[in-house]
């Protein structure tokens, strides 16, 4: 969708809002002083890249009911790249052997705002940047999957020199003795003011034989908390049930609820949903792996009575499953008969529908889905294939 496009729905959106707001003041007393409401339009950012892997770019979409379309794609690059978005800014993060994070406004979708390097003067190798994990618009920390430090970083920094607070968190002490040479952190989240850090460990083989652990950080002091979730371990983290922690998310009537991938190829070893209480670090399973024979990809819950699934078989072989989280897998059911696809990612949007990243080379985009009843709403065409799906917001002025 081009510029003029977008700014056009846009409008029309502010004019019906405008036009509500009217509405309801009408009969009421004009002389009344009343703070104008804040109105926002949500857009979904997405990361997609190139069948052949040789090039990958971003497509912005304005969250609409139905019709949206992709505008883009922004910032041609290599492939291996993911989005972090937050409030009227997205993050553009090149991954392993990118090492870089751009700053971009979603009202100037064309030019970047900043472009920093993630590898401090003279580093070797791939940081191999992986998830900016937001605590507010002024801090945020950026998880490094090829290094054992995680940065403290700025984002709202205007220019790139202060990105990088220069402070880091230490997870040196996760490090296996058979590791390929970092304790590999692959997700975040901050609730009720406390960092989790999920890391995979995985050994010289790239394979995960060692426990997954999360580590936790008062958001504070940045400072590491002993959980005591293990007594009969020498680490401060908690160790995980499943292994190859790919996705942690919360949920307050539930708690955090961690994606385990098991092992990388059949039987799965491994796989399951993982259950952390916040707040006394105990451990449970909503499914475990004795439950499932395939893998679990990644994972939304909506509810403690609605979740959904990518179930991996195979190679471009998953299933986009519905499931009743308090019953686990035996209540795993395909929707909308969405099987043997390549689905590369799921997210929950702002306004509470689901989106399915459909990576099907003949027609690749994004599947919008109404979890009342499953209905898929709306689908939204995109130029590369949709592999990583996050969300912004602007603030319209009335």
């Amino acid at each position: 969708m081009n510029q003029t496009k977008r700014f056009s729905l846009r409008n029309s959106a502010l004019a019906a809002l405008m036009f509500s707001i009217g509405l309801t003041g009408c009969g009421g007393n004009s002389s009344s002083s009343t703070q104008d409401p804040v109105i926002t339009e949500n857009f979904g950012i997405i990361a997609t890249a190139a069948d052949d892997y040789t090039s990958g770019e971003v497509e912005l979409v304005a969250i609409e009911e139905t019709g949206m379309q992709a505008s883009g794609g922004y910032f041609s690059g290599i492939s291996d790249i993911t989005v972090n978005g937050y409030g009227q800014h997205y993050y553009l993060i090149r991954k392993f052997n990118g090492d870089q994070v751009l700053k971009v406004d979603i009202e100037n979708p064309g030019k970047e705002v900043w472009e920093a390097s993630t590898l401090e003067s003279g580093e070797q190798g791939s940081a191999n940047p992986y998830q900016l994990v937001f605590v507010n618009e002024s801090k945020a920390y950026l998880l490094l999957y090829g290094k054992n430090k995680a940065w403290i970083v700025d984002p709202s920094a205007t220019q790139a020199d202060d990105f990088f607070s220069g402070q880091t968190l230490n997870l040196d002490a996760y490090m296996p003795d058979d590791s390929i040479g970092a304790v590999n952190m692959s997700a975040g989240i901050v609730v009720n003011g406390k960092l989790f850090i999920t890391m995979q460990r995985l050994d010289g083989n790239y394979s995960p034989s060692n426990t997954g652990y999360v580590a936790v950080f008062d958001t504070e002091t940045d400072t590491e908390l002993e959980t005591n979730a293990d007594a009969s371990d020498n680490l401060k983290g908690i160790p995980l049930k499943g292994r190859n922690p790919t996705n942690i998310q919360y949920l307050e009537q539930m708690g955090l609820v961690v994606t385990n991938l098991g092992s990388y190829s059949a039987p799965f070893d491994g796989t399951s949903l993982d259950i952390i209480d916040p707040e006394t670090y105990q451990v449970s399973s909503m499914i475990q792996d004795s439950d499932i024979d395939t893998q679990i990809n990644d994972a939304v819950i909506i509810s403690q009575t609605q979740g959904y699934i990518l179930n991996y078989a195979g190679w471009q072989d998953i299933s986009l499953q519905s499931f009743n989280p308090s019953e686990g897998a035996s209540s795993l059911t395909t929707i909308n008969n969405l099987t043997g696809m390549d689905l590369r990612d799921i997210e929950l949007s702002p306004e509470g529908r689901v989106w399915l990243a459909d990576a099907t080379l003949a027609n690749p985009g994004i599947r919008v889905i109404d979890p009342s009843d499953n209905n898929e709403d709306d689908f939204i065409e995109t130029s590369l294939l949709p592999i990583a799906i996050s969300f912004g917001s602007v603030v319209i002025n009335p």
